[in-house]
């Protein structure tokens, strides 16, 4: 039997780069924390689906049990700890890794004002007034709570979960903006103009993130947009598209 080739997803690449992996014929375990848009092993029997969070030792013990040969990090460019979990577990069990990252949109752009980490951001907004709309996803709104509430207009994901947590840290259904992307540039201008949004805060989540979209959008309605940067890991190797991934596995070394 052919080893397997681990994909850690949950992203549109991810999704992208396992489909390919497939119709080549290559055996493939997906990895992703909720599940969502993950293959069908109904259709690909040499799929295997790993659902849920892993820690290091479960990550060891996968590629250990399954004699992984290569482990594909196509993880959010912001899932930091999963990668750092991902690069210690293969360096442990000698299983080589590839890092799957889009290059960043943000950073080409002069019109976008960069800050190291959330903490930075805020202690920039606290010093200028206006509404803000985020659009860093629901697992960063803790990193708001020194601004008035009032400023904040969130938006979040539309899953029983998220509005969850929105209404636990004391938002209201008018702050809340519950939409599943993509978001077209009018549609970021409508939302930016209904709002009077002064400020956009955003990650540099590259082009599948609408990150143009939303940047377009600012520069049209008088907005700023605030980029909190991709932190920086010291990945072996990385390659910047699913085709270079294949180009990798079937050229090797020599094309990353």
């Amino acid at each position: 039997m052919i080893s397997p080739i681990l994909v850690l997803g949950g992203t549109a690449d991810g999704r992208a780069v396992t489909d390919a992996l497939l119709a080549r014929g290559e055996a493939v375990i997906y990895s992703s924390v909720s599940g969502m848009n993950a293959p069908d092993p109904g259709d690909w029997p040499q799929l295997t689906n790993q659902v849920g969070a892993m820690d290091g030792q479960e990550m060891a013990t996968l590629l250990e049990k399954h004699a992984v040969r290569l482990c594909v990090d196509a993880t959010h460019p912001y899932a930091k700890a999963v990668s750092q979990t991902a690069m210690a577990a293969c360096g442990d069990q000698g299983v080589d890794y590839l890092r799957l990252e889009r290059p960043g949109l943000c950073k080409r752009r002069e019109d976008v004002r960069f800050f190291k980490d959330y903490d930075e951001m805020v202690a920039y907004l606290k010093d200028h007034p206006g509404n803000i709309l985020t659009t860093t996803g629901s697992r960063e709104l803790g990193h708001y709570a020194p601004l008035p509430k009032e400023r904040l207009r969130l938006r979040v994901l539309p899953t029983s979960g998220v509005l969850a947590k929105c209404e636990e840290l004391g938002y209201t259904a008018a702050q809340i903006i519950a939409m599943q992307g993509p978001f077209t540039l009018e549609m970021n201008v409508a939302m930016l103009r209904q709002f009077d949004i002064r400020y956009l805060t955003t990650k540099d989540s590259g082009s599948l993130g609408g990150v143009a979209q939303k940047v377009d959008a600012a520069l049209e309605c008088g907005a700023e947009v605030l980029c909190v940067a991709r932190p920086g890991l010291d990945y072996p190797r990385v390659c910047e598209t699913p085709e270079q991934v294949l180009d990798y596995i079937i050229n090797g070394e020599e094309t990353v």
